[in-house]
């Protein structure tokens, strides 16, 4: 008699186990074989060995412009192979939400970039990082400290302080715009993050040692990382040429990016560490999370997490409001209902502020149609394939790059009615269109971890914006004719951030008593006790 827990194993048994394993194989490998015999997503004709090398987009090109004529000619999702390299291109949101979301654990890697990851240094920005215990640990800090709208309340303060000052600044200087933005910027994210306080009575960024590393370094960023711009990314050995090989100029500027980054990294965190051991420093990201004594790993990530939010809070948030102020010129009608809901709900003897919100629905809007009318991020920042994977009939090659074109989202016909119009009622009423946030901030488990603090910035800037001054086209003092920006509506930089070319705004106050009111804030920045820290920040020697 046998246990309960013992069964014999009769031939017949055996026999059968075996066959199931062996059909089991079989099919396996009938699958695998199939899988490898089914077409790329379909794509240009390439050249022996080089691929579509010559398919990539051209220097100082938008990248999602030049990719869109294989939207037309191949449809949705489509491909080229450059030197063995798989780059797929996705022209439609619902395929990248099916591809990028609930597929998100084969392709929530970023892809290995030679160039930006290896030789700049850049893979310290968990931004590109691959999807690991490393990035998970950076994220989970991040997410703790601002990852939400309640973590953020507690620098409404700062957000408020930050947006007065730039209302002020550009009063006074409405020809920088681009450049104030920058400062107040910069200013919002280091105070949050290493609590350190730029010049109050500084408009621009130009004289503080900080701003001026930070955006060198946010810079060179956007040039490194996009997909296809350096050769090395598709041809690795280049990387080991000779400096006097003809060509090799990139390894010059790798070394330069690469010293940037280390100095911003260990000067920004160096002021809050000495803040610290003074006895001196103010609540902010790296203060908060130096509280539960790191040890040295933690410390490194407590530092690349702070790099990384900065690239996803400043940076981006001067090129969203740069198109707002472009659209307010050639919309003058939601201009004018906006200011008019602010005027109902606020009143005219204050600005907006944080505990305005719920009640300015218009103002809401303007704020998500500036992030749908054009993008910053037109093909996000690039996933790849972990795994070999099948879809709609086509292979996912593993290791694939996938390019979502965002800006074409923000386009399609088929998601928006005359998608080139800025037209705010669309995300109101029973009709409501798609919400840009499904899409602009990226997807799946790579979702932008500073959308929160971008996002909150820009609805203070944009509602007190609205509230003070009129935007209008600006003025040829020769002819006294409107400039008409309409040709800088089509032109955008290239790279992974995307802002409007140059254009000219008349900014004026609206009222006499608005402009009051904004220069009531100098003697409030005058009186507060927010001193300039550029005097600790001594950057590590070159």
């Amino acid at each position: 008699m046998y246990s309960k827990l013992e069964f014999p194993i009769t031939r017949p048994a055996l026999y059968s186990g075996i066959s199931i394993l062996v059909v089991a194989l079989w099919t396996i490998r009938k699958l695998v074989s199939q899988r490898k015999r089914l077409p790329l997503p379909p794509g240009p004709k390439g050249l022996p060995i080089v691929g579509n090398v010559l398919d990539l987009p051209p220097p100082n090109t938008p990248e999602w412009t030049h990719w869109l004529k294989l939207k037309d000619l191949y449809g949705p999702l489509s491909s080229i192979t450059v030197f063995g390299q798989t780059i797929i291109l996705v022209h439609d949101k619902d395929v990248a939400s099916e591809m990028l979301e609930k597929r998100a654990v084969k392709f929530s890697s970023r892809p290995y970039m030679t160039f930006a990851t290896e030789m700049c240094g850049f893979w310290r920005s968990f931004a590109f990082s691959n999807y690991n215990d490393s990035l998970r640990k950076e994220r989970k800090l991040a997410a703790g400290q601002m990852g939400s709208k309640t973590s953020l309340a507690k620098y409404h303060s700062s957000i408020d302080f930050q947006a007065r000052r730039f209302l002020l600044h550009l009063m006074k200087d409405p020809e920088q715009l681009e450049e104030v933005l920058k400062h107040e910027t910069s200013s919002i994210v280091l105070d949050m993050l290493y609590g350190y306080n730029t010049d109050p009575n500084t408009r621009t960024g130009d004289t503080d040692p900080l701003v001026v590393m930070i955006n060198q370094m946010m810079s060179d960023f956007n040039k490194a990382t996009v997909t296809g711009a350096w050769l090395v990314d598709l041809v690795p050995w280049l990387r080991y040429l000779p400096d006097w090989v003809p060509g090799t100029g990139f390894k010059e500027t790798a070394r330069e990016y690469q010293k940037n980054l280390t100095t911003v990294l260990d000067t920004a965190y160096n002021f809050t560490v000495q803040q610290k051991a003074r006895g001196s420093e103010r609540p902010s990201y790296v203060s908060n999370l130096l509280n539960g004594n790191p040890d040295t790993r933690e410390k490194e990530s407590i530092k690349n997490s702070a790099m990384a939010l900065y690239g996803g809070g400043a940076d981006t948030t001067v090129a969203s409001l740069s198109w707002f102020f472009l659209a307010m010129s050639l919309f003058p009608e939601v201009q004018a209902k906006a200011q008019d809901e602010i005027d109902r709900v606020v009143g005219t003897d204050r600005l907006p502020g944080f505990q305005d919100r719920a009640n300015l629905p218009y103002v809401e809007a303007v704020l998500k149609e500036t992030l749908r009318w054009n993008p910053i991020g037109p093909l996000g920042l690039p996933h790849t394939a972990d795994e070999e994977d099948e879809y709609r009939g086509y292979r996912i090659p593993k290791g694939s790059i996938i390019l979502p074109s965002i800006t074409w989202f923000s386009r399609d016909p088929s998601n928006y009615s005359e998608p080139h119009v800025f037209k705010p009622e669309r995300f109101l009423g029973p009709s409501e269109e798609l919400n840009p946030y499904s899409y602009v901030f990226g997807f799946g488990r790579r979702i932008c971890p500073g959308r929160n603090l971008a996002e909150a910035n820009m609805f203070l800037v944009i509602a007190q914006s609205l509230a003070a001054f009129n935007i209008k086209k600006a003025v040829n003092l020769e002819t006294g004719k409107e400039i008409d920006p309409v040709a800088a509506q089509r032109g955008q930089t290239a790279g992974i951030v995307s802002r409007p070319t140059d254009f000219k705004v008349s900014i004026t106050p609206r009222s006499d008593d608005y402009r009051r009111m904004v220069l009531n804030f100098e003697t409030e920045i005058r009186n507060s006790d927010r001193e300039c820290d550029a005097q600790f920040i001594q950057a590590p020697p070159a």
